[in-house]
């Protein structure tokens, strides 16, 4: 009886839920747009990285970090290191399990974190803003362009979202729960698979750590407690995923030379250069570009924020401090590095929607539904012109441009 009026009360918020679900989970699963022709040069690496882990084993990781020094010294163009293990690792393992072959083992171990970021999203978004939040925030994360083709392509980024996501919830439950074991071994276990995830976890660490340097500094803003037992999970996981990065290269002189050679490689590169730079505003005028419905009401719910408006200045925090980073990398700037802003992005949007629906008094579920339509069939569109019709498997401004025809070539 009790689930039945349970079901009862909320049966409307089910419904959208589970139709939330099957369009999230059909547009990552199924090719519903079509799937890339052509594979970029990343893609071509994560590949090599793996068909290489299945001669040598994966015991022997050592090896392939050696080689890739050993390599990248005698090049001038750039590799990418296999110091990002998990999802190297996890492509493997999938294609000894299932013979998918390297490359569609990674598309799928892409495509399954891609589900894992949708669903973490929603659950995110309950706990910070309650229900009608969540379900918002789902929907958009259901049809965000970045996700989908990150689900449909062999690339790390759409992994290391994930784990920069549930870095960043498992915080904000520890700053809420100081001193919880359970919720400080969690955090710290996401911190540590993130540092093994990809170098990009430098980002996610200064955003963290912003976040908890705020909350000290200004407990006014009531973001939470930032107690000493998080600090010392914060580092602890860090530390950890550099311990293993370390056992996986061979030895401590191994990995920083891999990394050194990859910044300092990367830097000099003819095609960095050329689309890698541009002003602090480079990540605003590429989300623009991507997600215009979702942005526009996301800046106006950052500046509709209020000091009890806790969550909102949570999240805006971690993307103020990852932008501050990620905006003074030399020739480094590339909207896949921005793929961890979208549910934060996404749960700043909703309350301008929820807000403009909730104007229509007669009808605000209606046109909550009509605005959140309007919003996800633009996000669709963006995502099947820029993303399958153009083939575009780095969207760098350039390339963005030409998708969307801001910048065109004129015909012979």
């Amino acid at each position: 009886m009790a689930s039945r009026a349970i079901f009862a009360r909320y049966r409307l918020e089910l419904a959208g839920a589970l139709a939330i679900l099957i369009v999230g989970l059909a547009l990552r699963l199924l090719p519903c747009f079509g799937v890339p022709d052509r594979l970029t040069v990343d893609e071509y690496l994560y590949i090599t990285n793996v068909k290489m882990v299945k001669v040598v084993g994966p015991f022997e990781y050592a090896l392939l970090v050696q080689d890739y020094v050993r390599a990248q010294t005698k090049m001038d163009m750039v590799m990418l290191p296999p110091t990002r293990c998990v999802y190297i690792l996890c492509g493997w393992a999938w294609d000894a399990a299932f013979h998918t072959g390297p490359q569609m083992a990674l598309r799928h171990v892409a495509a399954i974190f891609s589900v894992l970021s949708f669903l973490l999203s929603g659950l995110f978004a309950f706990r910070l803003g309650g229900t009608r939040v969540a379900l918002v925030v789902g929907a958009l994360m259901a049809v965000a362009p970045l996700e989908l083709v990150m689900a449909h392509r062999e690339l790390v980024d759409g992994v290391f979202a994930f784990w920069a996501l549930l870095s960043l919830w498992l915080l904000w439950e520890n700053l809420q729960r100081p001193g919880r074991l359970g919720w400080l071994a969690a955090y710290s276990g996401a911190i540590a698979v993130m540092v093994l995830t990809k170098e990009n976890s430098f980002f996610a660490a200064v955003g963290l750590g912003g976040i908890i340097c705020t909350a000290a500094i200004f407990p006014g803003l009531n973001i939470g407690k930032a107690a000493w037992s998080t600090v010392i999970a914060t580092v602890a996981g860090g530390v950890l995923g550099a311990l293993v990065l370390i056992s996986l290269a061979g030895s401590p002189h191994t990995l920083i030379e891999a990394y050194r050679l990859l910044v300092t490689k990367a830097e000099k590169m003819s095609f960095a250069y050329e689309s890698g730079g541009g002003p602090w505003f480079r990540y605003i005028v590429d989300l623009m570009l991507v997600s215009p419905t979702v942005l526009i009401p996301a800046i106006g719910g950052i500046f509709a924020l209020r000091r009890e408006s806790r969550a909102g200045i949570f999240l805006l925090l971690f993307m103020v401090f990852t932008c501050a980073v990620m905006v003074n990398v030399k020739n480094g700037m590339n909207l896949r590095y921005a793929t961890m802003w979208d549910m934060p992005l996404r749960y700043l949007a909703a309350g301008p929607i929820l807000q403009m629906a909730a104007a229509v008094k007669r009808y605000p579920v209606a046109a909550a539904l009509i605005l959140i339509a309007v919003v996800g069939g633009v996000e669709l569109h963006q995502y099947a012109l820029i993303f399958v019709q153009h083939d575009t498997g780095d969207p760098i401004t350039q390339f963005l441009m030409y998708a969307l025809e801001i910048v065109r070539v004129s015909p012979k």
